[in-house]
């Protein structure tokens, strides 16, 4: 038996591991900023990270889970884009965020909480 090293020959393929998987990358938003005051009937800047190749569906919640009204639909598949936004007439406060959601339900992204005054 030839030897190489520590390890002979014969021994080496019981050593080869199968390559760990990539761990799935998650749908970012990324702005509007965490703790931002934004005002009713003005624009705002939405930012994400897509990796799901699928077009988004965009939610403005509050609570984390209360949806409130769509802000968009079939936004693009791009992996980062950024889009601007009119925030509607809604009650003045904290805890709104942007919720970003693929077409087929897999994937949910949220922004940081920011205000709306």
């Amino acid at each position: 038996m030839r030897r190489t090293g520590f390890l002979s020959l014969a021994a080496a393929p019981l050593l080869a591991f199968a390559p760990l998987a990539e761990p799935a990358q998650a749908l970012t938003v990324t702005e509007p900023a965490a703790d931002s005051v934004h005002s009713t009937g003005a624009s705002m800047f939405v930012t994400w990270n897509n990796p799901t190749g699928q077009k988004l569906d965009m939610w403005l919640v509050r609570g984390g889970t209360d949806r409130v009204v769509q802000l968009a639909s079939q936004l693009t598949a791009a992996p980062r884009s950024q889009t601007s936004t009119v925030l509607p007439n809604v009650p003045a406060g904290d805890g709104y965020a942007i919720e970003l959601k693929s077409r087929n339900g897999d994937a949910r992204g949220l922004s940081p909480s920011f205000a709306v005054d």
